[in-house]
C-alpha cells in the first residue's frame, strides 16, 4: 500500500473534498430554496382545495428548508475547519439525515394534514427524490470513508489536529 501522507496535493481541503464542501455550503442551499419555492407555488384552485392547512404546511416547509440548510452549513463547516476523524464520522451520519430526514418529515406532516389525499398515493417525483438522495449520500459517504485526501487531512483527535493545522 502506498503512503500518500507526504504528498501535499493529497492533504488539506482541496480537490473533491473542496468540491463537496462547496456543494454542501452553496449549491445544496440554493437548490433547497428553489425547490421549496417551486413546490409551494400553487395555482389558486389547488390552494383552495387544500384549505387552511396549506398555510400550516407552507410555514412548516420553510422551517424545514431552513433547518436543512443550517445542517448542511454545519457539516460543511466541520469539514472545512475541524480536521478530526470525528468530523468525518459526523458528516457521514449527517449526510444520511440530510438525505432522508426532510423527506420523511415532509411525508409525515403532509399525511397528518391531508390523510385522504395522501391515501390516494404518492407522486412519482417523491420516489425520484428518494433515489437521488440515496445516490448522493452513498457517493459522498464512500468518498469520505475511502479517500486518501480525507484520510491524510482528518486526524484521530483534536490535539493532533491543532499541532498539524495550527
Amino acid at each position: 500500500m502506498t503512503d500518500y501522507s507526504d504528498q501535499p496535493e493529497l492533504k488539506g481541503v482541496g480537490g473533491w473534498l473542496l468540491t463537496f464542501i462547496i456543494i454542501l455550503s452553496v449549491i445544496s442551499p440554493i437548490r433547497i430554496l428553489l425547490e421549496t419555492a417551486k413546490m409551494l407555488e400553487l395555482d389558486a384552485q389547488t390552494e383552495a382545495q387544500l384549505g387552511s392547512s396549506w398555510q400550516t404546511y407552507s410555514l412548516f416547509s420553510w422551517v424545514l428548508a431552513s433547518a436543512t440548510i443550517a445542517l448542511a452549513w454545519f457539516l460543511a463547516y466541520r469539514l472545512a475547519r475541524v480536521h478530526t476523524r470525528a468530523s468525518v464520522r459526523l458528516v457521514v451520519r449527517g449526510l444520511w439525515v440530510l438525505a432522508f430526514g426532510p423527506l420523511i418529515l415532509d411525508l409525515i406532516v403532509a399525511w397528518t394534514l391531508w390523510p385522504d389525499l395522501m391515501a390516494a398515493g404518492l407522486d412519482a417525483t417523491y420516489f425520484v427524490g428518494i433515489f437521488q438522495a440515496a445516490v448522493f449520500a452513498t457517493i459522498w459517504s464512500l468518498y469520505l470513508t475511502k479517500s486518501k485526501r480525507v484520510e491524510n487531512t482528518f486526524v484521530e483527535d483534536e490535539t493532533e489536529a491543532r499541532k498539524i493545522f495550527g
